[in-house]
C-alpha cells in the first residue's frame, strides 16, 4: 500500500507540471471579513538508493544497501486584516510525513507522522512603528541558518525534513533603514541534535527545552552586512542524559560581495553549565567561505569553504564538544555537510570540513554542481579512535526548477572511509543516487 500511495503521489506531481505557474491560490476578500485570503500547499517526493552506507558495517540495519522513498506534504491557509492600528495576519498549516522502506540512516523503517506545521498571528507595522510581533507555532530562521533554524524532530521522512517550526514562540521585530533586530522566546520539540551512540543511532530526544535571545543585523552597503547574537538554550533535568547542555551562545558573522567575488564567515563562542559539577562548556564553531562567480556564458563559479565544530578534550576539565544548537538545512552542505557522511554518520560536532567546490549552469536556470568534502574529527581521542580521518566525499548535484511550480533534483554520491571510520564502522567504500521533486503552489 505504502508503494502504491508513492507511485500515486509520483503521478499527481507529473499532472501538476503542466498546471499555469502560481503561487498561493488568492481569493480576494471573503465578505468584509479579511482583506486577503489565500491557500497554498507542497508535496515532495524523494527516493534514494544506497550502497553501504555504513561502509560495510551491520550498526544502523542489517543490510548493506538500501532502496526507500519519502513523502512530505504541506497545506496552509493564511488571512490578513487592517484594523487600523495593525494589520492583523495569520497561519494555520498541517504537514504530513512519510518514510517508505528502511532510509539508510538507521532511524525509520515505514514511518508515517501528521502534525500542525503553522498556527501562528503577526501584529504587524504595531502603531504604526516599524515593529512587527508575531505569535503562536512559527519558524524562527535567522541569517543564515547556523545556530538558530529549526524547532522541532518531523518525526518521519527524515531526508524531506521541512518541518521545523517551533511549537510556540513569540518574536518581536524591528526594521530601523540599514538596522534591523530580532528578539524571541521559543519552546523546541524533541530536542535530538546530537546523537547518544552513533552504531545504535540512539536519539535520545528531550522535551521541554527553550531558547531565547537576540539578534542584529547591519546592512553597510546592499553588498555588505554584518550580524550578530546571543542565544541561550535552557533544558529541564533529564536524570537518563549525560549532558545537561544549558548553552549561552555568542554569535557574530559577515557577508561582502565585491566584483565576483563573495566573502563569508561565521563564528560562535559557547559557555553554560554542563549539568556536571566543576565542568563548564567552553565549546565553539565557525565557518569561512569565498564563491566567485565568473561573469561569462553558463555563469560558472568556484567555492572554497571551511567549517568547524569543536570536540572535547579528555585531558581538559571543562566540555570543549560543541553543542549544535538549533541548525538546519540551508543549501548543499550547509549546514548538513557531506550527503551521505554529514546526513547519517556525523552530526555537528568534533569534526571539520573542508569543501571545494565548482557549478555552472549549461542551460537557465539549471544548475550542476560538483562537490569535494574532506571529513575529518576534530579530536579523535574524545570518540575513542586513534585518527581522525574520517571520510573524503564526492557530491554531484543537478539542480533543475522546471517552472515557478516544479523543481526537480538528481545527486550522486562516493565516499571512502579514512581509518577512523574503518575502525569505528569498516572499510567498504560508499554510493548512492537520490532523486527529489517537489509541486508548490
Amino acid at each position: 500500500m505504502r508503494k502504491a500511495g508513492f507511485l500515486l503521489a509520483l503521478l499527481f506531481l507529473g499532472v501538476c507540471c503542466a498546471a499555469p505557474a502560481s503561487a498561493d491560490i488568492e481569493f480576494g476578500k471573503i465578505g468584509e471579513a479579511f482583506d486577503s485570503f489565500t491557500i497554498g500547499g507542497e508535496i515532495d517526493l524523494f527516493y534514494r538508493y544506497d550502497s553501504n552506507p555504513w561502509f560495510g558495517s551491520k550498526a544502523a540495519w542489517d543490510d548493506d544497501t538500501t532502496s526507500y522513498g519519502e513523502i512530505f506534504s504541506r497545506l496552509r491557509v493564511t488571512a490578513a486584516k487592517n484594523i487600523g492600528w495593525t494589520t492583523l495576519s495569520g497561519q494555520l498549516a498541517g504537514y504530513f510525513a512519510d518514510t517508505i522502506g528502511k532510509d539508510f540512516y538507521g532511524l525509520y523503517d515505514n514511518e508515517q507522522q501528521t502534525g500542525l506545521d503553522q498556527a501562528w498571528l503577526k501584529f504587524a507595522k504595531i502603531g504604526g512603528t516599524p515593529v512587527d510581533l508575531t505569535l503562536g507555532r512559527q519558524d524562527i530562521k535567522l541569517e543564515k541558518w547556523f545556530v538558530i533554524a529549526d524547532g522541532e524532530d518531523q518525526g518521519a521522512a527524515n531526508w524531506l525534513y521541512y518541518h521545523s517550526s517551533f511549537p510556540f514562540a513569540a518574536r518581536l521585530d524591528g526594521e530601523f533603514g540599514a538596522f534591523k533586530g530580532t528578539l524571541f522566546y521559543a519552546m523546541a520539540g524533541d530536542y535530538v541534535k546530537d546523537w547518544t551512540d552513533l552504531a545504535s543511532r540512539d536519539y535520545d530526544p528531550e522535551d521541554n527545552v527553550s531558547v531565547y535571545g537576540v539578534n542584529l543585523h547591519y546592512d553597510f552597503t546592499e553588498n555588505m552586512f554584518v550580524y550578530g547574537g546571543v542565544f541561550q538554550k535552557n533544558e529541564d533535568d533529564e536524570p537518563d542524559s549525560m549532558l545537561e547542555n544549558d548553552t549561552l551562545t555568542y554569535d557574530l558573522g559577515f557577508d561582502v560581495t565585491f566584483a565576483g567575488l563573495q566573502l563569508e564567515a561565521e563564528g560562535t563562542l559557547q559557555r553554560g553549565d554542563t549539568g556536571m559539577s566543576g565542568v563548564d562548556r567552553d565549546a565553539y564553531a565557525y565557518f569561512g567561505s569565498a564563491t566567485y562567480r565568473f561573469d561569462v556564458a553558463m555563469a560558472p563559479y568556484l567555492r572554497a569553504m571551511y567549517v568547524f565544530f569543536s570536540g572535547d578534550d579528555p585531558d581538559t576539565r571543562d566540555w570543549e564538544e560543541y553543542d549544535p544548537m538549533f541548525f538546519d538545512f540551508q543549501s548543499w552542505n550547509r549546514w548538513i555537510i557531506g550527503e551521505l557522511v554529514g546526513e547519517a554518520q556525523l552530526p555537528n560536532q568534533n569534526k571539520k570540513n573542508l569543501i571545494l567546490e565548482a557549478g555552472f549552469s549549461p542551460i537557465e536556470p539549471m544548475v550542476a554542481s560538483l562537490m569535494y568534502i574532506q571529513h575529518r574529527l576534530d579530536d579523535e581521542n574524545s570518540a575513542g579512535l586513534s585518527s581522525d580521518d574520517w571520510a573524503d566525499e564526492w557530491n554531484l548535484f543537478v539542480d533543475y526548477p522546471i517552472s515557478d511550480n516544479l523543481f526537480a533534483s538528481l545527486g550522486l554520491g562516493y565516499v571512502t572511509p579514512g581509518d577512523a571510520a574503518e575502525e569505528a564502522l569498516g572499510d567498504d567504500d560508499a554510493f548512492f543516487t537520490q532523486l527529489f521533486l517537489n509541486f508548490s503552489f
